[in-house]
């Protein structure tokens, strides 16, 4: 089953195509303002990597699509962009030194797009609204952890579930399709949680799923691993390596400190001597302190043995399929 936050996704790489084909010729765009009229500047590097794909520039003209500063630049090679190069002068585009020298004179802005991301981005802060996150601790039966490894468009899901009194690993979960939404930052839920939906499934309430992202310890307070719980409807765990946003307080000698954000506490650093810490917070369904105690509890290494485990799985899948 489909969740209905996760229907109807976008296709990007065809809507960017469209945008870059209204660039006249003799005019040039830049990649942010294409990732603006896309929806979110945030989306300039994705735009990026579209372009340099071998893209037949008779019907879309990616060699129109320049860096703020003038520059050919992008994701190209020296022989791509001399014919950048060669194909912008055809058009009387004036370069000199892999540059743009007018860019003033010949720049494009006046796109109609449907703005996907930032559509995406209204549905993003009406689930938001959704999230719960109780004061009082639960008793859960188990814990699951989840990853995806990806080959080209192939995607790759695991999930393993581990009873909570023993620590054994109790069910295996794996499943294979395409992850037709690409990577841009922010919007990671909407490139795997498709993928994920039919394990996650086949959780209940019962189940606590820890997430490799950020729960609420996000500048949304919305999160991939909060978007998942809402999603699916059961309790999640955000496990971050990264901090995007909050204050961390001292460390107590459990390597462990406060997150603060507006002088509240909504997750937790981990860190032991030598490591590079990871940042707890609760997803949805969960609170704040039994977030922490429950990676406490699953942790022998760095990464909580749920989202180990179920990594390892994932990339096993994948390695299987590579070498079939």
């Amino acid at each position: 089953m489909m969740h209905p936050s996760l229907e109807d996704l976008p296709n990007l790489w065809m809507e960017i195509c469209r945008i870059i084909s209204q660039v006249p010729e003799g005019m040039v765009t830049t990649y942010g303002e294409v990732a603006k009229a896309l929806g979110d500047p945030i989306a300039a590097m994705f735009v990026a990597l579209v372009t340099s794909e071998d893209i037949d520039t008779l019907k879309v003209p990616c060699h129109r699509v320049v860096r703020l500063d003038g520059r050919l630049g992008g994701r190209t090679c020296e022989k791509s962009l001399s014919n950048k190069a060669r194909l912008l002068r055809s058009e009387g585009i004036s370069v000199r030194s892999g540059r743009v020298t007018n860019m003033d004179g010949h720049l494009f802005v006046d796109f109609r797009s449907s703005s996907p991301l930032k559509t995406l981005r209204e549905r993003q802060k009406t689930l938001r609204r959704r999230v719960r996150i109780p004061l009082v601790d639960k008793d859960f039966e188990k814990i699951a952890g989840a990853d995806i490894s990806y080959s080209s468009k192939q995607a790759f899901a695991a999930v393993i579930v581990l009873d909570t009194t023993t620590g054994k690993v109790t069910e295996k979960l794996q499943a294979v399709s395409r992850a037709d939404f690409p990577y841009v930052p922010t919007y990671l839920a909407f490139r795997e949680l498709p993928v994920l939906a039919p394990l996650a499934d086949q959780l209940d309430e019962e189940t606590i799923l820890m997430y490799d992202g950020n729960g609420i310890l996000h500048p949304e307070r919305f999160g991939v691993a909060s978007h998942a719980g809402v999603a699916f409807g059961i309790p999640t765990i955000g496990v971050a390596k990264r901090l995007l946003c909050g204050r961390i307080g001292d460390y107590s000698k459990k390597g462990e400190a406060e997150v603060m954000v507006n002088e509240e506490v909504i997750g937790h650093a981990l860190g032991g001597a030598g490591q590079s810490p990871i940042y707890v917070s609760p997803g949805h369904a969960i609170s704040v302190r039994q977030s922490l105690s429950t990676v406490r509890t699953f942790s022998k290494h760095r990464v909580p043995e749920p989202i180990r485990i179920a990594h390892l799985l994932a990339n096993d899948a994948r390695r299987s399929a590579i070498n079939k």
